[in-house]
This record gives C-alpha cells, structure tokens and sequence, in this order.
C-alpha cells in the first residue's frame, strides 16, 4: 500500500505530527510504515541492542541519539 503524506496530514491533522527529513536510510528502501519505537540512547546505547535482539518485523525503529 502506497501512503502520501499530505494527504494523511489532511484527513489526521488533528493526530499527525511530522518531522524535518534529518534522517539516514539504513534499510535500502524508499517507504516505509508500521509500528514505531523510539529509543533515545545518548552516550549509551545498550537499549538500542536490547531492541535490535527482537523480531522487528513490520516495525520502525527510530533511533534518537541526542
């Protein structure tokens, strides 16, 4: 399923925030979607490998290193 953006902030602008493209692909893949868990792992990152060791599948991992 293909999403656009604007039309999603459209029909949820009461419920959808959207942040600046700072981000880097590490996925090879030009869209994608699903369950989002951020970790914010600055100076430590044992709970980003913590995340890594589950089943990731049809999951975003947003990694907040700040």
């Amino acid at each position: 399923m293909k999403y656009d953006t604007s039309e999603l902030c459209d029909i949820y602008h009461e419920e959808v925030n959207v942040v600046e493209p700072l981000f880097s692909n590490f996925g090879g893949r030009t869209s994608f979607g699903g369950q989002i868990t951020t970790v914010k792992c600055f100076e430590d990152n044992g709970l980003l490998f913590d995340l890594l060791e589950e089943n990731g599948r049809g999951r975003v991992l947003l990694v907040d290193g700040g």
